[in-house]
């Protein structure tokens, strides 16, 4: 059998990154999370009860525990030394703070596959640049920093996570979907992306040593979980038995409510307007760039959005 690759998870204790880190085991990697302070194994307290619970939960499946951080650069060339994979999970607010970690990645010469902090939308190919507050301009810069070191590397494109303006059905201030009345952004047609945590970590674990995606983005377009928000209001219209009385919100509308809201209780209005109005998720074919994830790996299991619409009933 040949040998698994090692891989490393940066951004472990973040909700993606454990679902990378199980994933990782699952796939039968050697399996490395770095850590901020290690010392919560040793000494639990109630304020760090919660993590001490996950990084025993670690240890328990076999993952090696690795103290680091990007403020303590020889630590990211001890651990990166150990492995053959990278992979950041690091909150996009942090983008920039990869740059530690990809020079030390360039010195330490033997990781064979990157894969920074980006899980969302395309930050090439989104067109709401200057309106999100360098949201996007964070993720554009890593990727030509990304290059520009000649590091072997692939970008997940997974748009929404569904933990992420589903749960409300894309009402903004809503902790669970509507059962009144909706509103509905745009002409309500245009289509997004909802891929669940652990299918993006499926996925993305099945890229790490395919040499398919190699210096390529894996976009993530499930069959299931491309909708529309009329599509939304129809599935949870059924599922729940009632018709719910539409409030059609315009682009006009959306970008006034943008503009007269201010940062950062503006941004689920304008991650909405760039996916539900600008089509930022699905306007574009996907090039010789990039690959799909679903037509590669067609043994993955996912979670639809009506199959997690179905937790919400």
């Amino acid at each position: 059998m040949e040998e698994k690759s090692k891989v490393l998870v940066v951004g472990a204790t973040g909700k993606l990154g454990r679902e990378l880190v199980m994933a990782s085991v699952a796939a039968s990697h050697p399996t490395y999370a770095l850590v901020r302070d290690l010392s919560i194994v040793s000494s639990p307290s109630s304020s760090n009860s919660d993590k001490w619970v996950l990084l025993q939960s670690f240890l328990s499946h076999g993952v090696h525990l690795l103290q680091g951080s990007f403020d303590d650069y020889e630590s990211l060339i001890e651990a990166v030394k150990q492995v053959d994979v990278v992979i950041c999970a690091v909150p996009s607010k942090n983008a920039l703070e990869q740059k530690p970690l990809i020079r030390a990645i360039k010195e330490a010469g033997c990781i064979k596959r990157f894969i920074p902090s980006e899980f969302g939308a395309d930050p090439t190919k989104v067109q709401i640049l200057g309106m999100d507050y360098d949201f996007y301009e964070k993720k554009a810069e890593m990727r030509q920093f990304i290059e520009s070191e000649g590091i072997p590397h692939t970008y997940i494109s997974c748009n929404f996570l569904m933990r992420y303006l589903l749960p409300s059905l894309v009402q903004p201030g809503l902790d669970s979907p509507p059962r009144d009345e909706i509103k509905i952004f745009g002409d309500g047609n245009t289509k997004a992306i909802f891929v669940k945590d652990c299918d993006v970590a499926k996925f993305t674990l099945c890229a790490i040593d395919d040499p398919r995606t190699l210096n390529k983005t894996l976009y993530l377009r499930p069959p299931g979980n491309i909708c529309s928000m009329h599509e939304l209001v129809d599935m949870w219209e059924h599922k729940i038995r009632k018709a719910l009385r539409k409030i059609y919100i315009s682009k006009e509308e959306l970008l006034k409510a943008i503009n007269g809201t201010p940062y950062p209780k503006n941004m689920d209005m304008i991650f909405i307007y760039s996916a539900f109005v600008k089509g930022d998720n699905t306007y574009f074919d996907i090039d010789s760039s990039g690959v799909e994830a679903t037509h590669l790996y067609p043994h993955v299991r996912y979670t639809t959005v009506s199959q997690y619409l179905d937790t919400l009933v």
